[in-house]
């Protein structure tokens, strides 16, 4: 029999219960709550009347959602009892109590809260959730918590579906090339980049980041069922889905299915480290020959990374390294840190050990006293090195040389001790090799995913939507961060916020021997191989204004930085000067370079003479990139009495003020002839296929990256690409050139894909599937 109606008393806030909670529902029989029925359910959902009258925001909240969906949800979460027919008769009868007036409503937040948090994930949940949600403020922590819960469960049930359909778009784009076909099963054959592009434009991702997510969306599909399954079903949630993907990814398909079956029902229940580590185990433990033999192969993969951080920092990452011997680098680093600190030097140990690190590298870490009472820093027996010379960051520290030795415990033959790999390409990109990491099989161009080693792969593990570190820092037990087994005292870790800022070490040099420079800029228009790149307004050069700066890969730097990089290659004669004038709108309209060196060294077209070898100098920056806007010019032009007028400052401000003027007097004079012409003038064209140097010049800056819109490749690094191809009457010219990386123009070139430039810099991109996605030159800060 249902539960008694609480009796409602007009002059009490809320209804009396005689003794039960009044909180709860008492037209669910049998419930361990019992309260009065929303008036929604009198006027919405399958069993209310029409609209109420002079309905309230409640109402509105609540119409139209599924009502069944909640009986199910409350009775399934054990706040009901007895079968559906006696929830419909219960129903019935406090419907009608509520037509007559006798119960008061129940708040919509906290029965909203209750039916998303244990309805299955799916369009009745989301109903649910959205009433909910648009209560937060009035719902107690307990409902809250819920709200949180029932979103995450419809944020991977969503995620699945998203899932599903870009695992669709690789089974229709492999299917459309007979190279690739479909398996038996109907999964690919392997992802193609007509695919991966595809899904890269839709959801504005890099290829790195589209490739992974395409191919967690065919494991899913096909290789690991029961994790997509537990994904959609809102078990787990997409992070968890990731690393349990990730780490089987390195097993046959019989072994994976085996792991995730053992780790698959408790993986909800874990936090991501223990969920992690239990992953890494299994994974060992499913085939310990192939774990010793991958470990061995990844450590062939060893390599440094820089990436910027938002604050204006930096992160300089070491990974696949030998675990003991990168283990054994930390222990030598936080020795000589708990020495620095032990000497007196004010902040905590990951400073301490953050300014060792660069000091090491930087062949410049200054002298530490050894501790008080200590016994003498003696070489170990059989050191035959000379203690006044040996390595500044050893043993030793009574007067070494900090630039002498080995500076970074390398092999410094030749190589630039600031990269990773040694052999000429740009040391602020991940790949050092000069060349395009995308560059495909000419054959197939298409069919092949991309290389990890991208240069627009994310910081990340390269998931897209996760922004969490991929070392689960938080998920450690350790209150230390660094070694294992150093067990450090609180204080090693206390800030003084009254301290001034950390005195680092001094920037140090790179010997042209080490750097190996040419002495004049790359013929292709690349930045100076193994030195650093640094653009800057000129504006900032000149003092001013504060406009921040950007330095190779790390990305935006402050003013203070960026003219503190330029003023190193204001004494480096052998450092490269660019201009670039840009318009009102941040387009880049001409380009030049200043012909001659700052300091120092007859003049000369391109650089520095080469013939006797380089003048002295910091070999630290490359190139130096100053970018000024012709309103600059035209208001310094004015106040300084006209073009011929003394100009701004003397100095480097001044020669490249002055070469900016005449670069702008030549881009006006262009842009008049291409009114005239009624378009393009072609006055940059050239009749060969190569495009020239000026040429080079203008596009990489217009174009700054590759003109597929979410690539990130810097133009310098791509092809110059021919719209229409110049065998087909195509002009060498900047209305039919573009900047496009290895990968996204053998991609113009696959017959299911369609571009045009319909004037200078504007690039149309044209899907198989008949979508169009345009893209401008990229605009330089004002």
């Amino acid at each position: 029999m249902p539960s008694p109606m609480p009796e409602y008393d007009p002059d009490s806030e809320q209804a009396t219960t005689r003794g039960r909670d009044p909180r709860s529902f008492a037209w669910l029989p049998g419930s361990v709550h019992a309260g009065p029925v929303p008036s929604a359910l009198v006027t919405g959902g399958p069993h209310g009347g029409g609209p109420a009258h002079g309905g309230s925001a409640d109402t509105e909240l609540l119409r139209g959602l599924d009502w069944q969906a909640l009986l199910k949800a409350l009775s399934a979460a054990g706040t009901g009892a007895g079968t559906e027919e006696d929830q419909e008769a219960v129903l019935a009868e406090e419907r009608a109590a509520a037509a007559r007036g006798a119960l008061r409503p129940l708040p919509t937040g906290p029965l909203a809260a209750l039916a998303a948090e244990h309805l299955p994930p799916g369009p009745a949940q989301a109903g649910w959730l959205g009433a909910a949600a648009g209560t937060c403020e009035e719902l107690d922590e307990d409902a809250l918590a819920g709200v949180a819960i029932a979103a995450r469960r419809l944020a991977a049930w969503a995620q699945a579906a998203e899932l599903a359909a870009v695992a669709q778009i690789t089974v229709r784009a492999a299917a459309a090339d007979p190279k690739i076909g479909l398996a038996g099963d109907g999964r690919p054959g392997r992802l193609c980049q007509d695919a991966i592009s595809q899904v890269s434009l839709a959801l504005m991702l890099s290829d790195y980041s589209a490739s992974t997510w395409a191919d967690l969306a065919v494991t899913l599909r096909w290789r690991l069922r029961a994790t997509g399954r537990a994904l959609a079903g809102g078990r787990i949630d997409l992070y968890r889905a990731r690393l349990i993907a990730e780490a089987t990814s390195v097993l046959s398909e019989e072994a994976a299915r085996a792991v995730e079956e053992k780790i698959l029902p408790g993986a909800g229940g874990q936090v991501p480290g223990e969920l992690r580590a239990r992953l890494r185990r299994a994974v060992i433990i499913a085939d310990p020959d192939g774990a010793e033999q991958r470990r061995q192969q990844a450590e062939r993969h060893a390599r440094l990374s820089l990436y910027g951080d938002p604050d204006g920092t930096a992160t300089l990452t070491g990974s696949k390294l030998p675990a003991i011997e990168a283990a054994a680098a930390m222990a030598r680093i936080t020795a000589l840190a708990r020495a620095m600190k032990a000497a007196g030097q004010a902040g905590g140990l990951d400073l301490h050990r953050a300014r060792v690190m660069l000091g090491l590298l930087l062949g410049t870490l200054p002298y530490i006293p050894p501790a008080e009472g200590a016994p003498p820093d003696d070489p170990p027996p059989g050191d035959d090195h000379d203690p006044g010379s040996g390595d500044p960051g050893g043993g030793d520290q009574r007067g070494g040389d900090p630039g002498g030795g080995d500076p970074g415990g390398g092999d410094q033959r030749g190589g630039d001790p600031a990269s990773g790999d040694q052999r000429g390409g740009d040391p602020a990109s991940g790949d050092q090799r000069g060349g395009d990491p995308g560059n495909n099989d000419p054959d197939a161009p298409w069919n092949h995913m991309p290389d990890p080693r991208d240069e627009d792969a994310p910081d990340d593990d390269g998931w897209p939507g996760d922004d969490s570190p991929s070392d689960d820092s938080a998920d450690n037990d350790s209150a230390d961060n660094g070694s294992a087994g150093d067990h450090s005292s609180p204080d090693d870790y206390r800030e003084d916020l009254t301290e001034t800022a950390p005195q680092w070490p001094a920037l140090g040099a790179i010997p042209p021997g080490l750097a190996g420079r040419t002495g004049v800029q790359p013929a292709d228009g690349r930045p100076v191989p193994g030195l650093l790149d640094v653009t800057l307004p000129w504006t900032v050069l000149a003092g001013l204004s504060h406009e921040p700066g950007t330095l190779g890969r790390i990305g935006p730097v402050t003013a203070v930085q960026a003219r503190q990089l330029a003023q190193a290659a204001v004494a480096d004669p052998a450092a490269q000067w660019r201009i670039i004038v840009i318009s009102s709108a941040g387009h880049a309209i001409a380009v030049s370079r200043i012909r001659r060196c700052l300091r120092g060294g007859p003049p000369s077209r391109d650089g520095p003479p080469s013939r006797d070898g380089l003048p002295p100098g910091a070999g630290l920056v490359g190139r130096v990139t100053l970018t000024i806007s012709q309103d600059v010019i035209t208001e310094i032009q004015h106040a300084s009495g006209g073009p011929s007028g003394p100009g701004p400052p003397s100095g480097v401000t001044a020669t490249a003020f002055q070469t900016a003027a005449r670069a702008l007097a030549q881009a006006l004079a262009k842009a008049q002839a291409d009114k005239a012409a009624g378009g393009c003038a072609h006055q940059d064209e050239s009749y060969a296929y190569r495009p020239p140097p000026r040429l080079r010049d203008y596009v990489t800056a217009r174009d700054v990256t590759c003109r597929f819109p979410p690539c990130r490749q810097p133009a310098w690094r791509a092809d110059l690409d021919h719209t229409l191809p110049w065998d087909a009457g195509g002009r060498t010219c900047r209305c039919n050139v573009g900047g496009r990386c290895r990968r996204h123009h053998q991609l113009k070139q696959h017959p299911r894909w369609k571009l045009r430039q319909g004037q200078p810099g504007d690039f149309t991109w044209t899907t198989p599937a008949g979508r169009t996605y345009t893209t401008g030159p990229d605009i330089y800060p004002a």
